[in-house]
């Protein structure tokens, strides 16, 4: 539980500033690099002046690189592999999510939303699958040994 705790505080801490820097530069500076790369996929595809509505969500970086660090016993490469290759398919995410938008009020569906809300997080349970394997078995036993407690048996 102190574990769990620690990692929520170190999670918050570390995501609080970065959230603030993404709101005072960040997504420009984000957009800025997206644009160009995500017209040139886009064409591509076959799509032309393909809107951005999903600019609110590319915050979804933060959480996933948050966790990524902060997961402990991930070795060096897998750390580092795994951040590129999140990074990668969330900037993917962002370009076909934005085709999703209905053209007239430019408004994602919420299903989509959701998935961009919820992609960091896949992402570093698929990554980080050892350590969360590891927790969720310690947080089985932790539960198990309580209910035993409670009803006497232990």
């Amino acid at each position: 539980m102190k574990a769990t705790l620690l990692f929520l505080v170190k999670f918050v801490c570390l995501t609080a500033p970065f959230v603030w820097l993404w709101q005072v530069g960040g997504l420009k500076a984000y957009h800025a690099l997206y644009s160009p790369v995500a017209d040139v996929i886009y064409g591509w595809l076959g799509f032309e002046g393909v809107a951005t509505p999903a600019r609110d969500r590319y915050i979804n970086l933060i959480p996933f690189v948050a966790l990524m660090v902060l997961t402990p016993k991930l070795s060096t490469r897998r750390r580092l592999g795994g951040i590129a290759i999140g990074l990668v398919i969330l900037f993917l995410t962002h370009i076909a999510v934005n085709l999703t938008a209905n053209p007239v009020t430019l408004r994602l569906p919420r299903r989509f939303s959701l998935i961009l809300d919820a992609a960091p997080f896949f992402l570093w349970v698929i990554i980080a699958n050892e350590f969360v394997r590891d927790f969720m078995r310690r947080a089985t036993a932790n539960a198990t040994q309580k209910k035993s407690t409670e009803s006497g048996d232990g």
